[in-house]
């Protein structure tokens, strides 16, 4: 319903971090194209469409950059964060996986659609929309999983990939040590 059922089927894998690494001394940042021996490649649209099953038409990815975190995760969560948990605009993926860690299969409706954001929340922290550390999630998808009928009709691959080719940007900088982004697609 969510248009996450793909991201759940990828499962870990594993990454070559010195392949990582090679493709993004490789990456020109005017194209959004790896400059390789044979050619030029990239990742597309259709890689993700095919990749991760995610929707790749469809509304546009935004939420509130501003939202406060609290506000959000006690209207859409039913708890409020620990100061520890919140950091900025971001949210502790480990706080969200110990709060919501024990479903039980009788729950409500209301409980079902929350343990769904978190578990959908979780996937963006930690695989689509990452980190550096991996650790946080951004709150201004929250806002979009409100209404879980609605968020399959937003354009979940396009996001992805406009995020991992903005880290790909952010990576070639010469003083960066650090990538980010779903990059699995890699």
């Amino acid at each position: 319903m969510t248009g996450f059922g793909g991201v759940i089927r990828v499962g870990f894998i594993s990454l070559d971090w010195h392949l990582v690494t090679a493709l993004v001394e490789r990456w020109r940042l005017e194209t959004h194209t790896f400059h390789l021996p044979h050619g030029e490649a990239t990742i597309t649209l259709q890689d993700v469409s095919i990749l991760f099953c995610l929707p790749v038409d469809g509304e546009p990815v935004s939420g509130l950059v501003g939202a406060d975190v609290t506000t959000e995760c006690e209207r859409l969560l039913g708890v409020v964060p620990p100061a520890i948990a919140v950091k900025g605009n971001t949210l502790k993926i480990s706080w969200l996986g110990l709060t919501f860690q024990n479903f039980l299969a009788d729950g409500d409706d209301i409980t079902v659609q929350r343990y769904a954001r978190v578990y959908i929340l979780q996937l963006m922290g930690g695989l689509l929309f990452t980190s550096k550390t991996s650790t946080h999630v951004h709150i201004c998808f929250l806002s979009l999983l409100e209404n879980l009928y609605v968020a399959g009709q937003y354009s979940w691959g396009s996001a992805s990939l406009a995020w991992l080719y903005r880290e790909m940007c952010h990576a070639t900088h010469l003083d960066a040590s650090e990538i980010a982004g779903p990059l699995i697609l890699l």
